[in-house]
């Protein structure tokens, strides 16, 4: 691989060519191969139409290999469900965020949270039983924002969640905001319907690294300023005054302008989840769900990476590291987040070990408002807590 990108930045096609040949048994992988060959055949993949596309981008069109297409939403995100089925990552990520939102606001008659896309309809069944168990005196009213453009998951989510609501005898209102991250604009934000007399949450799933890729003018006191689209969003949000926000990312560095860097880091990102697909023991090599989570989710993440440019690449993204400076520039300071031995439960420890008996995932408290959830010795995913800083910087 290092070969072909080498070959590829010198714009050396005949060596291209040889060194994805050289690749091409992986095919063979790609089915029943183990978790790092199955890895090296997505990105040889990529890397072959990252070298089609820069080179022969006509015969790229006409063979159907246009970089712009991706998988349907519904079909993304049945692939997404499966992955929160077979890996433990999101669900930990989402206990640690739920238990952190019914610790800030245990005073609070009146929450509103606001969903800006990838969570799961699960964390917010949970989020209904654990304000219910911690609030014996009775849950506050609860009033939900989720961000979807996909009218059916709206739907099928207010269902499901309304009917618990009851079940439980919590006050609670479903709104539905028919939008996506990628175009969320000033009427979006109207329509959460943020006002005063309820306590603000904001939460973000692997949403905001998608907005990096593209720039926008934002009116500042100095004059007009060009920042990220995800800088510029970020202090939108911070100007609603949240309670809490809670982020949720990759831990990850696969937003560098190396080739070969983006390359690196992220092969060893996906193998440690692909073996984690593995270790689990929850789906066979040959299945479908496993086949939905590495073929239209994984391999289209690794594509976007390596096959893309500018401003169609849109998983960028970057380390918790990087997402403080960016919170800290918008506008917000560091909140408690809950350490782990506050919100594990018996569900998630029982998914700690794997097949084998060996530690499947752990979680490390980086300091008061940051978590990573690690694979084995590779971190996959962080979850941070903000609320907006006060004006003379306290």
């Amino acid at each position: 691989m290092q070969y072909c990108v080498t070959a590829l930045d010198a714009g050396n096609i005949a060596a291209v060519n040889a060194d994805l040949l050289a690749m091409s048994h992986l095919a063979l992988a790609a089915c029943n191969g183990d978790p790092t060959q199955r890895v090296a055949f997505a990105f040889a993949e990529a890397l072959g139409r990252r070298a089609l596309q820069s080179t022969l981008p006509g015969l790229s069109w006409g063979l159907g290999l246009q970089l712009v297409q991706q998988p349907a939403p519904q079909y993304a995100d049945a692939a997404r469900r499966c992955f929160d089925a077979l890996c433990p990552f999101l669900r930990v990520a989402a206990s640690a965020a739920n238990q952190t939102i019914v610790t800030a606001m245990a005073a609070e008659k009146h929450v509103h949270v606001v969903d800006l896309g990838g969570a799961s309809p699960n964390q917010w069944l949970d989020l209904l039983r654990l304000f219910t168990a911690a609030r014996p005196e009775g849950a506050p009213v609860l009033r939900l924002s989720v961000v979807s453009e996909q009218e059916a998951f709206l739907s099928r989510t207010a269902g499901l969640l309304t009917q618990e609501a009851v079940r439980l005898h919590v006050p609670f209102i479903f709104n539905p905001v028919r939008s996506h991250i990628d175009r969320f604009s000033a009427p979006d934000i109207a329509a959460l319907g943020v006002h005063l007399g309820e306590a603000l949450v904001i939460t973000s799933t692997l949403q905001l690294h998608r907005l990096i890729a593209d720039e926008t003018s934002v009116q500042l006191p100095a004059g007009p300023h060009q920042m990220t689209k995800a800088d510029a969003l970020l202090r939108v949000l911070c100007d609603l005054s949240p309670k809490l926000m809670l982020l949720t990312e990759q831990e990850a560095d696969h937003n560098g302008a190396s080739l070969w860097d983006r390359v690196s880091n992220a092969f060893n990102y996906y193998v440690a989840l692909f073996n984690d697909l593995e270790a689990g023991g929850g789906a066979p090599r040959e299945s479908v769900d496993r086949a939905a989570v590495e073929r239209l989710l994984l391999r289209e993440e690794i594509m976007d990476i390596v096959a893309r440019d500018g401003s169609s690449r849109r998983e960028r993204h970057e380390s918790m590291k990087r997402w403080a400076q960016r919170m800290g520039v918008a506008g917000f300071k560091p909140a408690p987040v809950m350490s782990y031995d506050q919100f594990e439960d018996a569900g998630l420890q029982a998914l700690q070990l794997a097949a084998d008996g060996t530690l499947r995932y752990w979680v490390r408290n980086e300091d008061a408002s940051i978590i990573s959830i690690y694979s084995r010795m590779t971190p996959i995913f962080s979850v941070t807590a903000w609320r907006p800083a006060k004006k003379n910087g306290k």
